[in-house]
């Protein structure tokens, strides 16, 4: 039988944390900005409740947290995560840890910004490729115009009808990262499925964005075998505000 990851809520190292995370603040006003009940935050500093905040209510108090006190810090004190855990083979079978997140909380390996921050980042990079693609456009000398994607089962993130090249039709999907850590091949495996998953005409150009070098270096590693798409890879420095370059990574002929 695996060895099992057991929960336990250290109240008092969570009350240490979550009145460093308040900091000078009144617990009214870090209530308010964390959109909590004032007399929850309360009780948890008086160590009046038994039971763990959740996940989505930790990722609250982080996102508003001062001292540096991070997600993963109050995610570990309420027990759902243990710094330094390590898993046996019967931890990674069983039937409960089936996703990845579920995984890296028993490794420990939760990132010190919560949910929220990452969706807040992830959303400002994606208005940053919104606007680098877009000054690229400005700059072409052929037709285009953007429309809305629209899609059941896969939505890109740009869809723009071109005249260029033989192409009718330009789909990007965005893919962005805040570190050098490449993706797994399981993701890659993904994201090729999402495009299988949609229409797709050999009239379209297909390009997946990225933001640094090994993400880009990642695909043309794993390039897809029967993909019926002519898809490209291109590389964006966010900082510089431009595309660095672009590459076919396979092709698509219904010949």
């Amino acid at each position: 039988m695996s060895k099992k990851y057991i929960n336990l809520f250290d109240k008092e190292k969570f009350a240490e944390l979550l009145d460093k995370a308040k900091g000078g603040r009144s617990i009214n006003k870090y209530a308010e900005e964390c959109d909590i009940s004032a007399a929850h935050i309360s009780r948890f500093l008086r160590l009046m409740i038994e039971t763990p905040p959740t996940p989505e209510t930790i990722s609250k108090l982080s996102s508003k947290a001062y001292n540096d006190v991070s997600y993963r810090d109050l995610m570990a004190a309420a027990g759902h995560i243990e710094i330094g855990h390590s898993a046996e083979l019967g931890d990674l079978e069983d039937e409960n840890d089936s996703t990845i997140e579920d995984y890296q909380q028993k490794m420990g390996r939760v990132s010190r910004i919560s949910p929220r921050e990452k969706i807040s980042q992830f959303e400002e990079i994606e208005k940053k490729y919104f606007q680098i693609i877009l000054s690229h456009l400005y700059e072409v000398d052929y037709k285009w115009a953007i429309q809305k994607p629209e899609g059941r089962f896969y939505r890109p993130d740009m869809i723009i009808d071109i005249d260029y090249e033989g192409y009718q039709r330009w789909i990007l999907d965005f893919k962005a990262t805040f570190n050098d850590r490449p993706f797994m091949g399981s993701f890659i495996q993904h994201v090729y499925g999402q495009f299988a998953m949609r229409e797709i005409e050999s009239t379209d150009k297909v390009t997946i964005a990225v933001n640094t070098d090994k993400y880009y270096e990642q695909f043309f590693k794993r390039p897809p075998k029967s993909l019926r798409a002519n898809l490209y890879v291109m590389l964006i420095d966010l900082d510089k505000g431009k595309i660095l370059k672009e590459e076919q990574l396979c092709s698509y002929d219904p010949k």
